[in-house]
């Protein structure tokens, strides 16, 4: 292929992954929305692997067939305005920032570190639903009660086959963990995308920056802090600063568990059985996911302490 055509071919094909992969669920139900999760890989391998403005042109590529799609399953506008918010604009953000580098005082190259760019959408994520609840509590409206509302038609709709009652139990399930719940899936999602990307960049040599180990991970000082705030607020505030509180702590959760991750990995590798201790690590994860809840603790007294630096686990926590 002319090297020329090439970036522009590559762009408007990541472009077109990325739609296809978003529009499966749309497509064929709820069942099959684990392609879905696969939504920002080829929209980071784009922009990492090119540029930032191939980042925004696979994003432009994808809506368009995205809207061809969505106009032929007759389906509203949703999937779009869904797809340009989740996907598109934050990964021309996320690379945009992953891009960036420094020279420090030592000569040294940095690269900004993907839990800084993570926090930067947390804390926009973070915002927004904060502005919201302020509106709806100067309204003297109850959050839980207004996102039952909302969840109702929308399960009713995603999934008619469950009937009323089954709807009701799901609903009353799902209300008290909705916003913190979707943000948490969301910032995965994006997290998968850059890992995907970064693997497939650095298997085919296209990769201008140094893959991330996990036990550097480090967060902005301010995730754990907002974190702690979060969960004092979740079990002191009233109806609505609890609601607050809980769901703001549930998403905060995700940069946490990775530097607790970060943590055992930092450990496992001063030992001679390094995956195994992973694999077990990993699969307690799995099986048990309120462990979630502890490696995040984890996380914060690591980053708060700064554990793994002073125990001589890691030199540093920057990304050189």
């Amino acid at each position: 292929m002319n090297p020329t055509v090439r970036p522009f071919a590559l762009t408007i094909g990541a472009g077109a992954a990325a739609a296809l992969l978003f529009a499966v669920p749309f497509a064929f139900g709820v069942g099959a929305i684990a392609p879905l999760t696969l939504t920002g890989v080829p929209l980071m391998v784009a922009g990492l692997g090119i540029g930032v403005l191939a980042a925004a042109g696979a994003g432009l590529a994808g809506i368009a067939l995205l809207a061809a799609i969505v106009a032929a399953l007759t389906l509203g506008l949703e999937p779009l305005i869904l797809f340009t918010l989740f996907f598109v604009l934050p990964v021309i953000f996320a690379v945009q920032m992953l891009r960036r580098r420094r020279t420090n005082s030592l000569g040294y190259i940095e690269w900004e570190p993907p839990l800084a760019v993570m926090a930067w959408l947390l804390a926009a994520a973070l915002a927004g639903m904060t502005v919201f609840a302020v509106m709806v509590m100067r309204g003297e409206t109850d959050l839980a009660f207004l996102t039952g509302k909302f969840l109702q038609p929308v399960l009713t709709g995603m999934m008619p086959e469950l009937g009323f009652h089954r709807t009701q139990e799901l609903v009353s399930l799902v209300t008290p963990v909705f916003p913190g719940g979707m943000t948490a899936a969301w910032l995965l999602v994006l997290a998968i995308g850059v890992a995907g990307a970064l693997a497939i960049l650095r298997h085919q040599g296209a990769l201008d920056r140094p893959v991330p180990r996990m036990e550097e991970l480090r967060t902005p000082w301010w995730v754990p802090a907002a974190f702690a705030l979060a969960v004092v607020l979740a079990y002191t505030g009233d109806a609505n600063v609890s609601y607050l509180g809980r769901n703001a702590a549930i998403a905060l959760l995700v940069p946490m568990i990775l530097v607790g991750a970060g943590s055992f990995h930092a450990i496992a590798r001063r030992t001679p059985i390094t995956f195994v201790i992973l694999a077990v690590f990993y699969g307690f994860m799995v099986v048990f996911p309120p462990l979630c809840a502890v490696v995040a603790l984890i996380g914060v007294a690591d980053q708060t302490f700064d554990l793994r630096r002073r125990t001589g686990l890691v030199r540093t926590g920057q990304e050189v």
